[in-house]
């Protein structure tokens, strides 16, 4: 009886250190979840008045709309060039700067200092730079004689610069979750492949990857959630133009909310790109789980 109470004490001060954030996440998550449940069959203005039950036409109506299908391919056009170009310069940067040195202390910094900065104001600071009539970088490409591109307003660069813009503000944060994982692999590990006569190649790949794999998967697995929720920087630069280009399923919420007022396709959208992430998510981590096997 003792060790059962005691075990039962442990388990309620566990509880209780847990309490605080399952009572924020309980009503700035769950609530919220499942009123856009209830009210996904409903409609009703941004004021949430003449509540009437529809069914699923709202969502018929969504599925219905080119506009819908066009945001969610771009939508994924971004996570499939935003993800895997953060992945890839996180993991060379923090390999680069994961030796102790005093440089290296101020490359972290430098990398890093985007991410404390707001999306918004790196966006928009990105975008004077690069505006066709007043920016710097255009200006300096017709003082040398370079063709002059207004990324932000044409078709085929527009997705691209905010691709960049997206990885050059979020990949430090990635870089740090993965230094942490290069600083805790045993030093005992690359002396021996270098006794054996490993070079730096099979190294990486014999002994970095495999040992950070679950941390990879980690940030592979939040790095997708992110990608799929992108609106800062395509609100701030093209508002998801030229001519639809660039907008996302975020930006298509957005303008069914707010601009046409048709909260109930708009909800409806939402619990959509929900799914859809939840859907990729789970696929992403049961290739994460068995990658880890056959490390």
């Amino acid at each position: 009886m003792r060790w059962k109470s005691l075990a039962w004490n442990k388990s309620a001060v566990g509880y209780l250190f847990i309490l605080p954030s399952m009572i924020v996440m309980t009503i700035f998550v769950i609530v919220p979840l499942f009123f856009s449940l209830f009210s996904s069959v409903f409609s009703f203005d941004i004021m949430l008045r003449n509540f009437k039950f529809i069914g699923l036409d709202n969502y018929h109506a969504v599925i219905g709309d080119e506009r819908f299908w066009n945001s969610l391919k771009n939508t994924i056009y971004f996570v499939g060039g935003n993800v895997p170009l953060q992945i890839v310069v996180s993991i060379l940067v923090a390999v680069a700067i994961n030796k102790r040195s005093r440089l290296n202390l101020v490359f972290r910094t430098v990398y890093f200092l985007p991410v404390v900065c707001s999306m918004t104001i790196v966006a928009m600071a990105i975008a004077m730079m690069f505006d066709f009539n007043i920016g710097i970088v255009p200006a300096l490409l017709r003082g040398l004689g370079i063709p002059v591109v207004d990324v932000f307003n044409d078709p085929t660069w527009a997705m691209p610069a905010i691709i960049l813009i997206s990885v050059y503000k979020s990949f430090g944060f990635t870089m740090v979750i993965l230094l942490a994982a290069l600083q805790g692999i045993p030093e005992s590990l690359y002396e021996a492949a270098e006794l054996d006569g490993a070079g730096r190649r099979a190294m990486f790949f014999g002994i970095t990857l495999p040992s950070i794999a679950p941390t990879l998967v980690f940030v592979v697995i939040t790095s997708i959630i992110g990608s799929f929720q992108v609106f800062d920087q395509v609100y701030v630069t093209t508002k998801g133009g030229p001519m639809f280009k660039t907008e996302t399923i975020v930006q298509y919420i957005f303008d069914k909310a707010f601009v046409t007022n048709e909260m109930g396709p708009a909800i409806a959208s939402a619990i959509l790109l929900f799914m859809v992430i939840l859907i990729v998510t789970l696929i992403n981590m049961r290739i994460g789980q068995r990658s880890e096997q056959n490390f």
